[in-house]
């Protein structure tokens, strides 16, 4: 972590800066815990003033909002590189709902032992946050699922929306909120499971593939 103290005119409204608090916020998260950090532990760790951390962020609760955000915007980021990938569509989107779940996995994994402490402050408005983000990837995977119909790769039932909101919450069983923090440590066997049930859903929605007649 970047001990120097920067001054606030020179950080403000500073992406870095504010990449700096949550990067500050997850070393502490992993060294000392939600409950036992101040908003001054992370000014001094992200090489700030506390009056800084409060320009970004109104409480600690915000910081640790935002820190579970950035990892959900990555986690869509990586989901939309998958679904602009060319190749087959059923292989795209069993990709995408492994990703949802690794991507997370492997970005709480040092303060995996602090995520309960975490939700717990935070659950009100996480929930509410939860919902949108788990709009913008019923999104995502809607798109896919769309392709895949298209090029009679994918066969549902249902719109594209409601078979692609099936799949997320099939997948839920396997986020960071809804495991132990020793469930978490074990990234084998999630992987493991994730894969088995994205083998499952896929082959409920995927038509074979025609080869071309011989001449």
């Amino acid at each position: 972590m970047n001990q120097t103290r920067r001054s606030a005119g020179e950080l403000r409204g500073s992406p870095e800066t504010r990449e700096a608090i949550l990067d500050a916020t997850d070393h502490l998260l992993a060294t000392r815990g939600f409950r036992k950090v101040t908003m001054d532990d992370i000014a001094a760790v992200a090489g700030v003033s506390r009056r800084t951390v409060y320009m970004y962020f109104p409480s600690k609760e915000e910081v640790g909002l935002s820190s579970i955000d950035r990892v959900v915007e990555n986690t869509h980021r990586r989901l939309q590189e998958i679904a602009a990938g060319a190749g087959d569509p059923a292989a795209i989107l069993r990709e995408m709902l492994i990703a949802r779940v690794l991507y997370r996995i492997d970005s709480v994994q040092p303060y995996r032992q602090s995520l309960d402490e975490l939700f717990e402050a935070v659950r009100p408005a996480y929930m509410e946050r939860r919902r949108r983000q788990w709009g913008r990837e019923v999104e995502i995977i809607a798109s896919v699922l769309e392709t895949g119909r298209k090029r009679r790769r994918l066969a549902f039932d249902d719109d594209a929306t409601s078979t692609a909101v099936t799949l997320i919450q099939a997948t839920n069983a396997f986020l960071p909120y809804s495991l132990s923090a020793q469930e978490i440590g074990n990234r084998n066997q999630v992987e493991t499971g994730i894969r088995r049930m994205a083998d499952l859903l896929l082959k409920s929605l995927t038509r074979p593939i025609k080869n071309s007649p011989s001449i």
